[in-house]
């Protein structure tokens, strides 16, 4: 029950001056507001006065450079990166972080660069992938080498990488479920839950995630338009997303589709969980990493911006509008699911915006958001004391500052890219 000293005269201005203020900090002092009150839309005024003035780049590249050197200063002696042990995916991640950022770090710049490029290119497999043999995710470590290599060549008039990455284009390209499969092709009717999709590599299961990460690679690689390859990829991802009249694996996987145009992990799974409804039916649940990865892998995959699955995509962002968590992913009994894969959700989301281009996102009430400045002024929040970022929910990895700080520095450097001086 709301109490009655909220019609007190203690409430009474209506503006963030300094006497407001001083009024709030008497009545808590004295225990006159219950917690209910300190919510209070005034309380709150004061809150959006301090945090509304726009965020400049010359500020979000002061706090891109402490992360950076954060980074930095947690190479391994190998020239790799990780928490435990050196890993190629980690490196790379942590490798185009530095390459992306307002400094564009080369080769030249020390160690940092070529030591990592040095370590990376050391585990390039006679088969074109970059990764250690046994122990799995080799699609990717491959694509985010890929992603580190070319960002380092672009702009040059003579790239040093070019037959590395094109070994590496043609082993991911050669992951994908397809005609071409070796020892036994797929078919697109039968094998309904994998045709098109890519997976990790260690396994024969696609989802949405790495066949996201790959199709961002192949995109940097130069893939010709022509290539099957995005056909093929783009019924994988129609194949997750909720919306019936483009998905025929939903009767497949017996499921229903709950029409809001989210996406999920795999034609027959959400991270998130299913949705059960009233008549006893389930849907996959939509969730907010999975929904960006698909729009920005359709836009690669040679869709227009008008089709009607980027469009219902975007109903769903618009709807599930957040910079706080991972949309879709918390229950009711369990409110920190919303901060698993909160990183790489904001990486991800960063990236499908920017292929977008789009600088507002207008959300369902109608309120007009500067994506770029809402979420470099998320992760400054979140930002360590030491310049790192780390997830408490330690979900996917997330728990390795090395992992989380390259997602988060991944992406500042596209809000960077896209705020005005």
């Amino acid at each position: 029950m709301m109490s009655s000293v909220l019609s007190a005269p203690v409430l009474a201005p209506a503006d963030g001056s300094m006497a407001t203020r001083m009024i709030l900090f008497m009545a808590l002092l004295l225990g006159l507001l219950t917690p209910s009150m300190q919510a209070h839309p005034l309380h709150q005024k004061v809150q959006d006065d301090e945090q509304r003035a726009p965020l400049d780049r010359a500020t979000l590249k002061g706090v891109i450079d402490k992360g950076a050197n954060w980074i930095i200063d947690s190479q391994r002696p190998d020239g790799s990166w990780g928490s435990h042990a050196g890993d190629p995916g980690i490196t790379a991640m942590a490798l185009k972080a530095l390459v992306d950022s307002p400094r564009a770090y080369r080769e030249e710049d020390g160690p940092f660069i070529s030591a990592a490029v040095q370590s990376l290119l050391s585990l390039q497999q006679s088969d074109g992938g970059v990764y250690v043999p046994d122990q799995g995710l080799m699609n990717y470590k491959t694509s985010v080498t890929l992603l580190a290599l070319t960002a380092l060549d672009a702009g040059r008039k003579k790239p040093r990488y070019l037959s590395q990455v094109a070994r590496m284009r043609d082993y991911i390209s050669g992951l994908q479920c397809s005609d071409q499969s070796t020892p036994v092709p797929y078919d697109p009717t039968t094998h309904i839950s994998s045709w098109g999709g890519i997976g990790y590599g260690s396994d024969r299961r696609p989802d949405l995630s790495n066949t996201q990460l790959a199709l961002e690679a192949l995109t940097a690689a130069g893939l010709s338009e022509d290539s099957e390859v995005w056909k093929r990829a783009a019924q994988f991802i129609s194949r997750c997303q909720n919306r019936q009249s483009s998905n025929d694996a939903l009767a497949a996987a017996q499921k229903t589709s709950t029409e809001d145009g989210g996406f999920y992990y795999h034609p027959d799974e959400s991270k998130a969980g299913l949705v059960t409804h009233e008549d006893g039916s389930q849907s996959f649940s939509s969730y907010g990493s999975m929904t960006y990865a698909a729009v920005k892998s359709m836009i690669y995959a040679g869709l227009k911006k008008d089709d009607p699955r980027i469009a219902a995509a975007f109903s769903w962002i618009r709807n599930h509008w957040s910079v706080e968590e991972n949309p879709g992913m918390a229950t009711p009994e369990n409110p920190d699911r919303g901060q698993m894969g909160y990183f790489y959700y904001l990486a991800v989301m960063a990236r499908a915006l920017q292929v977008l281009e789009v600088e507002t996102v207008t959300d369902a009430t109608g309120q007009e958001h500067l994506w770029a400045q809402e979420l470099a002024a998320v992760l400054i929040q979140r930002q360590n004391p030491d310049g790192s970022w780390s997830n408490p929910i330690d979900r996917w990895w997330e728990g390795d500052p090395v992992l989380a700080t390259s997602y988060a520095l991944q992406a500042l450097n596209i809000c960077y890219q896209t705020m005005e001086d």
